[in-house]
């Protein structure tokens, strides 16, 4: 049964990993390869400001 587990794991990540491949390069070619770039980023920090402040708030409970 963990051979199962482990196997459908690998093959999601391989799908999620060729979804994402496909969407950036679509996504590279609509918008341009620097403005998603910088989209990307403004999301990254987004998200690393708000697990930031999470972390905060679960923390001091």
């Amino acid at each position: 049964m963990a051979e199962i587990k482990l196997a459908i794991t690998a093959v999601e990540f391989i799908i999620g990993a060729v979804v994402a491949v496909a969407v950036g390069d679509y996504l590279g070619y609509k918008l341009g390869r620097m403005k998603l770039a910088t989209i990307l980023g403004i999301i990254a920090l987004a998200v690393v400001v708000l697990f930031t402040i999470y972390a905060a708030i679960t923390l001091n409970q």
